[in-house]
């Protein structure tokens, strides 16, 4: 499979640029540049696979605080609460594909 990037959502939501990326009903990806803080949530059906780019920032993944830059990963299950701050760009994979009506603020 091949998505041009001429074929792309680009939208910029509060203090992030998003490019996302529709593959199909069981993985979507997006590439998102994050200036700030990006409020708490947990995803009541998507599994979530964050690769930072480039830039640091952090991520609180229930209580656990793990700083983060360019080439780590982070892995968050569905029904895990988190919460991401910093100056970064990373590439999300959801699975299956990402719904915004399944994130739950918290």
């Amino acid at each position: 499979m091949f998505i041009n990037s001429e074929k792309i959502n680009k939208k910029v939501r509060e203090n992030m640029h998003i490019a996302e990326y529709n593959i199909n009903k069981n993985f979507s990806g997006s590439l998102i540049s994050l200036s700030g803080k990006h409020p708490r949530i947990k995803n009541k059906i998507e599994d979530r696979i964050y690769f930072i780019i480039s830039g640091h920032g952090k991520f609180t993944v229930g209580k656990q605080v793990h700083s983060v830059k360019s080439e780590d990963l982070v892995y968050i299950p569905k029904m895990t609460e988190y919460e991401m701050e910093g100056e970064m760009k990373y590439f999300l994979i959801s699975s299956p594909e990402f719904n915004k009506d399944n994130d739950i603020f918290v």
